[in-house]
């Protein structure tokens, strides 16, 4: 069974996840899933963020979490996504 790709930001906090089917079995590859740009890649190598293969098991104890916002990381100080409301697109 195929796993899980998750993006981990420097406080420990997954932010997103991709299969592994669908990317492969490298993290550069996952990195360059999430972030394209190389320049990118290599400022948030160097602040800490990580990609991790993880089993599903491992998925739902870790990533869920972080994922629905129900993790402890934003009391640490993590970095807080917030959902905003888009205007409509005109045709």
């Amino acid at each position: 069974m195929a796993g899980f790709w998750i993006r981990i930001d420097p406080q420990g906090c997954v932010t997103g996840s991709v299969r592994e089917d669908y990317i492969g079995a490298l993290a550069e590859d996952a990195h360059r899933e999430f972030t394209p740009r190389v320049a990118d890649r290599r400022r948030e190598a160097a602040e800490g963020w990580r990609h991790e293969l993880v089993s599903p098991a491992e998925f739902d104890a870790r990533a869920k979490p972080c994922l629905l916002r129900q993790c402890d990381h934003r009391s640490r100080g993590g970095r807080v996504v917030e959902d905003v409301q888009l205007g409509e697109v005109a045709s």
